[in-house]
């Protein structure tokens, strides 16, 4: 803990991520993003390089639910004939030559990935836009159960990822990245986004971001 300006502030990492008062955001890590059968790999993106990133968001859920940590699910989602969707959105969701209907509600490529468990102490949170934030009960939920701590993985990295890291920031909670268990498609995108990340906000792995829990936890 240090203060600044007289007011007490969250420093360390063991600090930021104590169970007490942190949670983990698992941004759509669903089969249309992550698997080579799924949405984005069917229009061309390189998903099989995230496959490593992927089974180690997976191990790092797993066991920060072990340790106590609330967890979030995001996942995105369109509904089907756009009914979510201005045309401004659909020329975005199209830019890079991709069909506009990915993670349709009760589809499979709108399921989480295997491994994934749902507890019966987390939350779901659809969203229809990269930002986890905007137009979902996000914050609400974060402020009601006294999170002051974000702890963010999933994908795309440049993408939902970076978009909710930067909006997590300006909402006023403490920003954590698990820099080895975020993932794209994109090598060179992904790099930017890690520089970015690791510029402003603690970017860790989850071994030492799972360390630093379970020391919170037995404080």
């Amino acid at each position: 803990m240090k203060t600044i300006m007289g007011r007490e502030v969250l420093d360390t990492l063991d600090e930021l991520v104590d169970p007490g008062w942190s949670a983990v955001l698992a941004i759509d890590i669903q089969n249309d993003f992550c698997s080579t059968r799924g949405h984005f790999a069917r229009y061309g993106k390189n998903v099989a390089q995230m496959a490593p990133a992927v089974v180690r968001m997976v191990d790092f859920v797993g066991r920060a639910q072990q340790l106590g940590l609330r967890t979030i699910f995001m996942r995105q989602a369109s509904l089907p004939d756009a009914r979510m969707d201005s045309p401004a959105w659909l020329r975005f969701k199209t830019r890079d030559g991709k069909a506009p209907d990915y993670a349709i509600p009760g589809s499979w490529g709108w399921q989480l990935v295997d491994g994934l468990t749902i507890q019966d102490q987390d939350w779901v949170v659809e969203k229809f836009r990269p930002d986890s934030f905007i137009g979902t009960h996000l914050d609400h939920i974060l402020r009601t159960q006294g999170i002051q701590t974000v702890i963010i993985c999933g994908t795309t990295t440049e993408g939902c990822v970076e978009s909710t890291v930067r909006s997590a920031s300006y909402h006023d909670y403490y920003t954590v990245v698990v820099g080895d268990a975020v993932a794209s498609p994109n090598a060179e995108l992904h790099e930017g986004s890690l520089r970015f990340f690791r510029a402003r906000y603690p970017t860790h792995s989850a071994e030492e971001i799972l360390a630093a829990a379970a020391h919170g936890a037995g404080r």
